[in-house]
């Protein structure tokens, strides 16, 4: 079985909630490798715990406005 196919939930969950598969997701869908890299780093940020969930999200969200992105 291709990798690519185990990939495809990933493809349907993000065309599901952004209405479109973004840039991103279709690049690493395409380098499994780094979408593993990427997924255990973003991880393992979102489970250490130093820094401050309202920090978190106020940087998602300048982050975002700086670049345009709805989400």
């Amino acid at each position: 079985m291709r990798v690519r196919n185990l990939l495809a939930p990933l493809k349907v969950f993000a065309r599901t909630r952004y209405e479109r598969v973004p840039d991103l997701v279709r690049l690493l869908i395409q380098r499994p490798a780094i979408l593993a890299a990427v997924g255990s780093y973003e991880s393992a940020l979102l489970v250490s715990g130093r820094v401050e969930g309202r920090i978190k999200a106020l940087a998602e969200l300048k982050t975002s406005s700086l670049v345009g992105c709805p989400f």
